[in-house]
């Protein structure tokens, strides 16, 4: 059996954000019997993710990059990419961005597969065949600005089962009756979020401590100024087994981030440890509170925070309630269910029509045009729908 030959692409694509995390996890579990996999990325190679997927079968290709030309849609510069990427004739490209236009997809002459991480743009070029999501809040959105909502499909980051049943307060010098709240993020003082610090100083106790593994150093800072006495910030790590322990430590999982979530892996993460979890509404994206569903709260102010949280210090039954809840959510919903089988349908299809895309490109360029011109004077879906219907429908709208 032939394979389909799929090239990733992404800039600094071996860190360990949702993004990446997402794209790894889709390149690393797809079926190597069907599928062969080259994964293009730029910046730090992490260890541990390029094993993960160095295991699991791929082929992992470093490309060269000085730094990013925003105003050429962050092109590469310095970089060999095409040199690399043109000694093969890949079937179709998987991309992971945040939705605006982005260097090099639209000038690739082949079908390509976004995955769309932010709710701020629709990147409608012509040769984007679909479009995934983490979250349907996420997939509604994008239709919102321009996207088609019939081209696209939900498919959230998958989680795995704790790694580890350890935890770090011995190592921490936290007694084991303690209760204590927290939350993990990458190291980004531009997603500092001082919500949760603010609701802790005013329900701190001696048996309640309040930790964060990674995170800027504005958490440290914010906790020094607020006289907070046990808070603990750990160095970022990459580790899952690592992150699993520092999860198992925690009885609250009291999340905090100033632009919110596209879908929200570290709750996913942290209900499959069975924390309940607390998060809070973002002028940006808000899919998290989707993502918590029933296993925790969803605050929409400083006030509902520091109510919740002090709710969840004090009754150790809710506590327990909560988190049995958000581990079976979790299951049920990021775990138990396949998507990966959705995700190759969604290559497989589209590779059946890739024969007829050369021919095609220029047409759906001019359909592309159409659907623009069109989309000021209708509604958001009705103007797909009458695009479909007015025009015979180019086959790349019938067929996907």
């Amino acid at each position: 059996m032939t394979k389909i030959r799929l090239a990733f692409i992404k800039q600094d694509g071996l860190s360990c954000g949702g993004t990446e995390l997402w794209l790894q996890n889709i390149a690393a579990r797809i079926d190597k019997q069907k599928f062969s996999v080259d994964y293009f990325y730029t910046g730090n190679t992490d260890k541990f993710r390029a094993k993960f997927l160095t295991d699991n079968g791929v082929n992992l290709i470093k490309v060269n990059c000085s730094g990013y030309d925003e105003k050429e849609n962050g092109k590469w510069l310095d970089s060999n990419f095409y040199e690399l990427f043109n000694e093969n004739n890949y079937d179709l490209i998987q991309s992971a961005i945040s939705g605006e236009k982005q260097w090099p997809f639209y000038l690739i002459k082949k079908p390509v597969i976004h995955s769309v991480h932010l709710g701020h743009y629709a990147d409608t070029s012509a040769n984007i065949y679909h479009t995934f999501f983490l979250s349907e809040w996420m997939r509604k959105r994008n239709a919102e600005l321009g996207g088609i909502y019939q081209l696209s499909s939900v498919v959230p980051v998958g989680v795995s089962l704790p790694l580890s049943n350890d935890n770090l307060r011995d190592e921490l010098h936290i007694p084991q009756n303690a209760v204590v709240a927290g939350f993990h993020q990458r190291n980004a003082n531009d997603i500092f979020s001082p919500i949760p610090l603010n609701s802790f100083a005013k329900l701190q106790a001696p048996d309640r401590y309040f930790i964060i593994l990674g995170g800027g150093q504005k958490y440290s800072e914010q906790a020094k100024k607020l006289g907070i006495k046990n808070f603990i910030q750990l160095p970022h790590s990459n580790d899952r087994t690592m992150i699993s322990k520092f999860l198992n430590t925690l009885d609250i999982f009291a999340h905090g981030r100033r632009d919110g979530e596209t879908f929200g892996y570290v709750f996913a993460e942290a209900m499959i440890h069975n924390l309940p979890c607390l998060g809070h509404k973002s002028r940006k994206q808000n899919a998290h509170k989707d993502t918590i569903a029933n296993g925790g709260f969803f605050a929409k102010s400083q006030n509902e925070y520091t109510q919740k949280l002090k709710l969840l210090f004090e009754n150790q039954s809710l506590r327990q309630e909560l988190g049995n809840k958000a581990f079976q959510s979790a299951k049920e919903r990021f775990i138990d269910k396949d998507y990966i089988q959705d995700v190759e349908a969604v290559y497989q299809k589209i590779y059946q029509n890739s024969p007829n895309f050369q021919k095609q490109f220029k047409r759906l360029k001019f359909w592309q045009k159409v659907r623009q011109y069109l989309r000021p004077i209708t509604k958001e879906k009705q103007g797909d729908k009458k695009v479909l219907k007015l025009f015979g429908i180019p086959f790349w709208y019938k067929k996907r």
